[in-house]
Formats: structure tokens, C-alpha cells, sequence
């Protein structure tokens, strides 16, 4: 993946990254807070032999400390340091525990020894310093004394005593948080990778574009300043054949996606062509809806009787096009979409406007799109972006018919936000319908 890639994953699932940073930090923070506060302090003695007064003894004597400063090391943060410790400084803490809060380590080719110890206050880091110290030099003295009025043949003196800690150790809020974030980061994408590699949702028109055994016709981004020109070039392929006057629109996501048909519908008025918006989308989800049409009959209505369409069209000032609404849809609908008196309706209706665009229902929803696309010269499957898998485009131009010649192509659709008011951007609200 390249960093386009990246930043398309990121624009698609930044909740999920922004909950995994946010989850982290919160951890990182808490797990800050619980730490103790240290303090540390260190105290340097310096080991030498007793030896004779010769450049070569002096020498011999040098290595010799060296070798034993290895073992003195280990001394330490021996047990019997520890325990010395705490019984002269009256310590509630086990021997054991106090081992761990002291550590010596020598500089290479040295015999300094530094000891370093850790305690919850800073003074207290200082005395168990100085003490560790003074019981270690007191173990070496023994430990290398010949005889007991003889001297030893090693000794630790003491060149700098452990001073007072003034910034305590930890714990590292700073850092701890930083981590926090970081590991945010990456178990973020690592989820947004795994959702994305689940989600079988069409993301470009490149994805949707493989699986289609028809042409895209064109790509609207709803709401976005290209939306116009678009919606322009798909009036011209679609216009492009003059016998072409009647075009249906349905969805084949699972929702219907009545922004194309209108836009188109207002786009072909634009030129000064009569156009009619035929709402035969039984799902309820068709342009009817934005339209106050009141208690009028609609083309269910037409279809149960034998009324003239003057009495169902409707005028949209605001859009500049008629509307056939849908009416009140019951039972037997369905049935008169796919009669003879819809194809009366429709001859009707060709012979009083230039350009007639009808919605239907979902593909997947309903049959009814089969039955309308014999009335139309052609038919355009709508897909969303973002809400529609290949799975249902497949089964979609499967129950319709993928090889029907009537079909002329697809529209992509995506949406950003805004619907149907961004695409009549020049008009605030939809106006009020206005009868024949």
C-alpha cells in the first residue's frame, strides 16, 4: 500500500484509529499514575591492593584489583550485604526485596565500583546508598584480612558519598504517553486493515467497474462542485440517441437513490426541454416525498382508475419540471405497474413532454423494475458507494437481466452528505407543488 492508500484508509476508518490511539493513551496514562515514585542514588569507592613501592608492583597490584573488583560487584548485592543493611537500618522490607533496589557495576578496565540504590524518598535513597556502601567496604575488609591484626590485602575508599536525589526517577509520564500513542497508531491500522480486508462494501467506481458487464455512464459525488458537470454528461450519452425519450432509474443497492433520476430530470429541463419525473418507486423512497403534494391522486391512483394524468401531474416551479407522484400505494400496485394501463399512462405522457424519467424500486427489493424497463427505452442501474457490496450489484443485474439491451449502463453515486439539498443548491427548500 502506497501513502494514498493510507490516506484513503485513514479518510474511511479514522474512528477506528482514533479510538485505538485514544484507548492506548488512556492505558498509557493510567498505568503512568499507578507506577510508585523512586528516587535513586549512587555513592563510587575505589579499590586498591596493598602492594610494594616498585613500578611493577604498583602494576601487578592494579591488575589484581581489577580481578577482584568483579567479584566485589557481586558482593554487593549479596545476601549478607542486604541483610547487614537492613538490620543496622531497621528496614520492614525482606532481604530480598532490598537485593533488588541495589545494583554495582565497574567502568571497563577501572576499580571503581559504583553503587546505585532506589528507595521511595530521596533522603532515604541517600542513607541506604552510603550504608550499602559502608557495609560492602566492611565484608571486603574482612573477607581480606590474613590474620586478624594484619592489614587487608585489599581495601575500598570511598571517593564520592551518595547526595540527595532532587528529581525523582519516575514514572516517565511523558514518554509512557508518547508509546501510547504510537501503539494507537498501529493497532489502529492493523484494525482499520483487518475491517477493510472484511468490509466487502464498493469503495471506487475502479472496484465496481469489474464487476459490471455494462458501461459506468457516470460518476456523481453528491453535494461536490463536479456534481453539475456530471450530471450534464450523463444527460448528453443518454440523450445522445433522439428516439431515447424515456429513460427508468432504479437502484441496484438495496436502498433507492432518487438524487440521479431528479438531477438528471432538472438538468434536461435546463435546456429548455419538457420533462416529467415519473415516481413509480413502490418502497416509498422516491422523489414524492420532497414534494408537498397534499391529498392529490398520484399514478397509483391513475393506475386504479381511468382519470386523465392532468388531474395526478403536478408543476415544480422551484426545479422547473412536472411530477407524476406516486399517490397512496396499496396492494395491488405492483400488479398495475406491469399492465396495460401503465403503458397507457406512458403514451399518454409522450405525447406532452419531450423527456420522460421514471424511478423504481430497488432491483432487490421488488419486481417491479422488470416490468417497467418494457415501457422505457432504456434502463440505468443507480449504485451507491459505500453501502452496496459486489455480492448485491451481482444478484442485482442477475434478477434483472445483466444481457438486456435495454440497459443502458450504470450510475455511481456517492454521498457525502447533504442529499438532496446539495443537489438543488440554488433553491433553499423545495418549494410548494403546484397543480395542472
Amino acid at each position: 500500500m502506497g501513502l494514498t492508500d493510507y490516506l484513503h484508509l485513514f479518510r474511511r476508518r479514522w474512528p477506528v484509529i482514533v479510538a485505538a490511539v485514544v484507548l492506548c493513551v488512556v492505558a498509557a496514562a493510567g498505568y503512568a499514575r499507578s507506577q510508585p515514585t523512586t528516587y535513586s542514588a549512587s555513592s563510587s569507592v575505589y579499590v586498591s591492593m596493598a602492594t610494594g613501592t616498585s613500578v611493577n608492583d604498583s602494576y601487578q597490584g592494579g591488575l589484581a584489583a581489577q580481578q577482584r573488583v568483579r567479584s566485589y560487584i557481586d558482593l554487593a548485592t549479596s545476601v549478607t550485604v542486604a541483610q547487614y543493611v537492613k538490620d543496622q537500618l531497621g528496614l520492614p522490607d525482606s532481604v530480598n526485596d532490598l537485593r533488588g533496589r541495589i545494583t554495582a557495576a565497574a567502568p571497563p578496565a577501572t576499580t571503581i565500583i559504583i553503587v546505585s540504590v532506589t528507595d521511595d524518598t530521596a533522603d532515604g535513597a541517600r542513607i541506604l546508598a552510603d550504608e550499602v556502601v559502608s557495609q560492602l567496604r566492611a565484608l571486603i575488609s574482612r573477607l581480606e584480612s590474613i590474620q586478624a591484626d594484619a592489614a587487608p590485602a585489599a581495601r575500598a575508599v570511598v571517593i564520592d558519598k551518595a547526595q540527595t536525589p532532587t528529581q525523582a526517577n519516575g514514572p516517565q509520564t511523558t514518554r509512557m504517553l508518547a508509546l501510547g500513542v504510537i501503539a494507537g497508531l498501529l493497532l489502529g491500522l492493523g484494525g482499520a486493515l483487518a475491517w477493510d480486508r472484511l468490509d466487502k462494501r464498493l469503495r471506487t467506481s475502479n472496484d465496481l467497474e469489474a464487476i459490471l458487464p455494462v458501461p459506468i455512464l457516470g460518476i456523481i459525488d453528491d453535494g461536490r462542485p463536479g456534481a453539475a458537470g456530471e450530471t450534464r454528461r450523463l444527460r448528453t450519452r443518454l440523450t445522445a440517441d433522439p428516439e431515447r425519450t424515456s429513460v427508468l432509474f432504479t437502484a441496484l443497492s438495496p436502498r433507492s437513490e432518487p438524487e440521479v433520476a431528479l438531477g438528471l430530470a432538472r438538468s434536461l429541463a435546463d435546456t429548455g426541454a419538457r420533462v416529467v419525473l415519473v415516481d413509480a418507486d413502490t418502497s416509498g423512497r422516491g422523489s414524492s416525498r420532497r414534494i408537498p403534494v397534499g391529498a392529490a391522486p398520484g399514478l397509483a391512483e391513475l393506475l386504479r382508475n381511468s382519470s386523465s394524468t392532468a388531474e395526478a401531474v403536478v408543476l415544480w416551479p422551484e426545479v422547473g419540471i412536472s411530477v407524476l407522484p406516486l399517490g397512496v400505494v396499496d396492494l395491488r400496485t405492483p400488479d398495475l405497474l406491469a399492465s396495460e394501463r401503465f403503458a397507457e399512462i406512458m403514451s399518454k405522457l409522450r405525447t406532452e413532454y419531450d423527456h420522460i424519467i421514471v424511478e423504481a424500486a430497488p432491483v432487490t427489493a421488488a419486481a417491479d423494475a422488470i416490468a417497467l424497463a418494457r415501457r422505457c427505452d432504456a434502463t440505468v442501474g443507480v449504485v451507491e458507494l459505500g453501502r452496496t457490496t459486489s455480492a448485491q450489484v451481482r444478484g442485482a443485474l442477475a434478477t434483472f437481466g445483466a444481457d438486456d439491451p435495454r440497459l443502458a449502463g450504470v450510475v455511481v453515486f456517492s454521498r457525502p452528505g447533504g442529499g438532496l439539498q446539495r443537489l438543488l443548491r440554488r433553491t433553499p427548500t423545495p418549494g410548494k407543488a403546484v397543480s395542472r
